[in-house]
């Protein structure tokens, strides 16, 4: 979407830098292990496996992709296809849910009620947060959320006078992170792109509120272990997301649910349906 703006998702000042590399701007993907390199011994043949990783090269909008073995994580066989295509999402939510560090029996504020945000108000009380609530201006976003299931969801008008200890933004955009602050006792993390000001007044410095950007970093078994107990042991549901299921080739349909916002994301396989076709075999 940033991009059909004719803005860079990173840097708002710039242009997307055209000609987009084949498969791009593709990037969270699900797959099987068709080919290996000799030297590679953690995979296989016919292993079924998403990526936790962007690629350098072309994007995942391919039938065939290059991996090494670190960016792609093994799935069990009990994670079903649409669960393992958002891992890369996941991944990323919960890194930067672990820069708080212990959250048990704390309350948390998640802004943002896009994909991140929804993986992530799942994330915090499945990690052992005592009270998570997620805020959104989408009611329409606020009531699907709510019918899932999958944690408490308000608008930011109804939040009234409650506080929370830990605050995080799936959101970027400036006011989002500004709510937080004012609403957040101690700690709070930007994980969306940021985009615009933030005003740190000294009421916040007196009471020592720590603010941090989100820090990217390596992604380890540790951490893999952590993500697939979330999954097949607690419940986090991934699949949600997935609103829509509509084959590659009618990608327009696609750009059009995303930019009525009708969609969360659209789960597609390249290059024909193969679900469908299944169905019909």
């Amino acid at each position: 979407m940033n991009m059909m703006g004719g803005k860079d998702m990173f840097d708002a000042t710039k242009e997307p830098d055209y000609p987009l590399l084949p498969g791009f701007p593709g990037h969270e993907m699900a797959g099987t292990v068709v080919a290996v390199g000799s030297k590679v011994t953690s995979l296989k043949v016919g292993d079924r496996v998403a990526a936790l990783e962007h690629l350098l090269g072309n994007g995942a909008y391919a039938e065939y992709l290059n991996y090494r073995t670190h960016e792609l994580i093994k799935l069990p066989d009990e994670v079903s296809w649409k669960q393992a295509v958002s891992f890369e999402l996941l991944k990323c939510v919960l890194i930067g849910l672990l820069q708080f560090g212990d959250i048990t029996g704390k309350s948390m504020l998640v802004s943002g009620l896009g994909p991140a945000g929804m993986l992530a108000m799942q994330a915090a009380r499945l990690m052992g947060a005592a009270r998570v609530v997620a805020v959104d201006i989408n009611r329409d976003r606020i009531a699907y959320v709510n019918e899932l299931g999958i944690g408490l969801a308000k608008h930011l008008d109804d939040l009234e006078g409650e506080r929370f200890d830990l605050g995080y933004d799936c959101v970027g955009a400036a006011p989002s992170v500004q709510g937080l602050l004012e609403r957040t006792d101690s700690h709070v993390v930007i994980f969306g792109v940021l985009k615009g000001e933030i005003r740190y007044g000294d009421h916040l410095w007196l009471k020592g509120m720590k603010l941090e950007s989100y820090r990217y970093r390596k992604f380890g078994e540790s951490d893999q272990e952590l993500l697939l107990d979330l999954v097949i042991d607690k419940g986090l549901n991934t699949e949600c997301l997935q609103t829509h299921h509509i084959p590659l080739y009618r990608y327009q349909e696609t750009v059009e649910l995303l930019q009525k916002q009708e969609a969360i994301k659209v789960y597609a396989y390249p290059p024909v349906d193969f679900a469908a076709a299944a169905k019909e075999g």
